[in-house]
């Protein structure tokens, strides 16, 4: 193969700060049974080159033809992603994000735990007849939307790292999708979460599994009052605080037990919620922000961190701030990296694509940690899509370039606007086919 995209490959397979491997990819392969001929795109080469596809914007396969020196048609690339098991991908993507967390000993923990944070979004995908019928979530308007797809996101925050991604329906609940990563958190990890996740039962759940977390209280669904001795609600009623008053700490922050709601939420069946405990300790703390820059001025926080030594109020402030590179994750994932919306036409071909999508950004976020040490900064000051751009281009070089330096930015306190003006064009709101019939006459009517 020559050209940029052939560097690229070559440099992925003898560099060994590489994410992926060949030797890793056959495991893989032979650990879910998949067997392939010894032809020209073979697995390792599939794979290379749809990580190229990538980094090149999510290009079209007509385009991957022009990355190599090698023959090969473009239903040749497609049948070849097709014949790879959507299971390698995936576990390719978790086996990229456990490389990338290994490295958070060097970069430092939080108070000796692992820092994890989930979060969720959404994309589009092609207006196929499989993908109609499984994310399209307003099915009687035919032709005026296109297929909607919500995943949950689990990263590693102090790395940026992506530990896996799980799809679902725009109809199925957040807190329901992500119990399908519970399987990657271990003992003693701390969840950090917004305050869709501020549910008695999901937190019960992360008690249950010897997790803590440190999660926001909405201001409108639950009642929290930091007077001591003061009265609550009796299971059942809500008529006063939704727990039972435990232990001054200090200063807007204490220990209380919160009651078991009486309602049995929609997403959670109910042999689950039966065995949820009656009550959950947790500690609630809140603090205000006077940082310019920053919209929300009060917050308060539920978590299972009750030692106020070891967890001071000021030190579970700061990593409930660090949440917002959470979104930033994913803004690289979606705007950067044009994630926002998927080619493939069907859902394991999306499946695929999501998971390459995972694995290129890990490889991204290694170069970060690297690149970081080289240069003496923190990793998340290496610009991401300088990181990107240097891939794409093939590696130049076997030394790692000095890459830009972001400084430090707050949230910027000007309005989300826009000054170029969008196209004047309308809308489709109805099937393209019908309007492709129109004579000329009609069609100038319809302008």
């Amino acid at each position: 193969m020559d050209g940029s995209i052939a560097r690229s490959v070559r440099q992925i397979k003898a560099d060994p700060r590489a994410i992926v491997s060949p030797s890793s990819i056959y495991r893989l392969c032979q650990a879910v049974g998949h067997r392939w001929r010894d032809r020209t795109l073979g697995p390792v080469e599939t794979i290379y080159l749809f990580i190229a596809q990538i980094l090149h914007g999510n290009t079209s396969c007509a385009h991957v033809r022009q990355f190599g020196g090698f023959a090969f048609t473009r239903s040749a690339y497609c049948e070849a992603r097709k014949r790879l098991p959507v299971q390698v991908l995936r576990d390719l993507l978790r086996a990229t994000g456990q490389r990338v967390t290994e490295h958070a000993s060097r970069v430092g923990l939080w108070c000796g735990h692992r820092v994890v944070s989930v979060d969720g979004s959404a994309f589009s995908m092609s207006d196929t007849k499989e993908l109609d019928g499984l994310f399209r979530w307003a099915p009687g308007n035919r032709g005026h939307e296109l297929p909607v797809s919500r995943f949950v996101a689990l990263f590693d925050l102090i790395t940026g790292a992506l530990l896996d991604l799980a799809p679902a329906s725009m109809r199925d609940h957040e807190l329901a999708i992500v119990q399908r990563l519970h399987h990657l958190l271990r003992p003693g990890d701390v969840v950090v979460a917004d305050r869709l996740y501020c549910a008695y039962a999901y937190l019960a759940q992360l008690f249950s599994l010897q997790l803590h977390f440190v999660i926001r209280v909405p201001v409108g669904s639950r009642r929290v009052d930091f007077r001591a001795h003061r009265p609550h609600a009796r299971h059942g009623h809500w008529k006063g605080p939704q727990s039972i008053w435990i232990r001054r700490l200090g200063k807007h922050d204490q220990i209380v037990d919160w009651i078991k709601p009486a309602l049995v939420p929609t997403w959670l069946p109910r042999e689950t919620w039966e065995a949820l405990p009656k009550l959950l300790r947790v500690r609630e703390l809140r603090y205000r922000i006077t940082r310019r820059g920053f919209r929300t001025r009060e917050v308060t926080l539920v978590t299972t961190l009750l030692d106020p030594e070891q967890y001071p109020k000021k030190a579970v402030a700061e990593l409930y701030g660090l949440r917002w590179q959470v979104e930033t994750n994913l803004r690289h994932l979606k705007t950067t990296m044009r994630m926002d919306v998927l080619r493939c036409q069907t859902l394991d071909g999306i499946s695929r694509e999501l998971a390459v999508f995972g694995i290129v950004y890990n490889a991204v976020r290694l170069v970060m940690i690297n690149a970081a040490e080289a240069q003496g900064v923190p990793p998340d000051h290496i610009s991401f899509i300088d990181v990107l751009r240097w891939l794409e281009l093939g590696c130049p070089g076997r030394e790692l370039p000095r890459f830009l330096v972001n400084p430090r930015r707050c949230r910027s306190p000007a309005p989300r606007q826009t000054r170029r003006r969008p196209r004047p064009l309308r809308y489709l709101t109805g099937p393209r086919t019908p309007q492709r019939n129109l004579s000329n006459d009609q069609h100038l009517l319809l302008i």
